[in-house]
């Protein structure tokens, strides 16, 4: 598993949802068993007005 890849993509979705959105800068990724990237969120609170729209909440959400 290649974690600093991983954690790399969190770090570009949390820029992105702060450009995209003003929200606070977090990025979240899920990763399968065998490491490889199954979905991955930014915060999106401001954007949605959802006080539950946490970035680790999208990721969830996305790989359900």
């Amino acid at each position: 598993m290649d974690y600093e890849k991983a954690m790399r993509v969190a770090l570009e979705r949390a820029k992105f949802g702060e450009v995209a959105s003003g929200d606070v800068p977090v990025g979240a990724v899920m990763l399968n068993k065998d490491g490889v990237i199954i979905s991955m969120g930014n915060n999106q609170r401001e954007l949605l007005k959802d006080p539950l729209a946490h970035a680790e909440i999208v990721a969830i959400k996305s790989a359900a």
